[in-house]
């Protein structure tokens, strides 16, 4: 009976990552739409709500996988929440880009080629993040975990942003000043 609490604990643990993720991109969502909640803007959500958040997601995978009685099914737990984060981020992204190289886009379609390595460098700096995180928690040292879990995504996140203005760049579509 013991072990099956432990097993229960060990399960719910592993669904920890998706749900800090869910819930600073639903927070972000609403501070989006809502502006400004009580005496802070959508900035200060953002930087103080929803990124830590996010930062916290690949340590908590990887505090949640070492504390598994199930490895196999914490590392299958961070393989899905990377494939569905490269997924979210080339649905909203497709859906949100409206124009390519100074013309509107012609649909969805044509913007989902250009959202592939975004995409790719997020989703696979989900993994690299926990899988970074995992030696410390292994080692008992959670904090240390979180931390390294959190700098290494915070960098996948910076070069997904790379990828981003690569694969978009800010042109200057108005006629040249001469």
């Amino acid at each position: 009976m013991v072990e099956a609490g432990r097993r229960s604990r060990a399960l719910a643990a592993l669904g920890v990552a998706p749900l800090l993720l869910l819930l600073g991109l639903a927070i972000w969502f609403v501070s989006d739409r809502l502006v400004t909640i009580g005496p802070f803007d959508r900035a200060k959500i953002g930087w103080a709500v929803v990124v830590p958040l996010l930062a916290l997601a690949p340590g908590a995978a990887a505090l949640a996988g070492s504390g598994s009685t199930s490895p196999g099914l914490a590392r299958l737990v961070v393989a899905g929440t990377s494939i569905i984060t490269g997924l979210f981020v080339v649905l909203g992204l497709a859906s949100a880009i409206t124009f390519v190289d100074c013309r509107p886009a012609t649909g969805p379609l044509e913007v989902v080629p250009r959202t592939l390595p975004t995409a790719f460098v997020l989703g696979i700096g989900f993994a690299i993040s926990a899988a970074a995180a995992w030696g410390p928690a292994l080692h008992g040292r959670r904090s240390v975990a979180l931390v390294v879990g959190a700098a290494v995504w915070i960098v996948a996140a910076a070069l997904g942003l790379f990828a981003f203005f690569v694969s978009f760049p800010s042109l200057s579509c108005g006629a040249p000043q001469s």
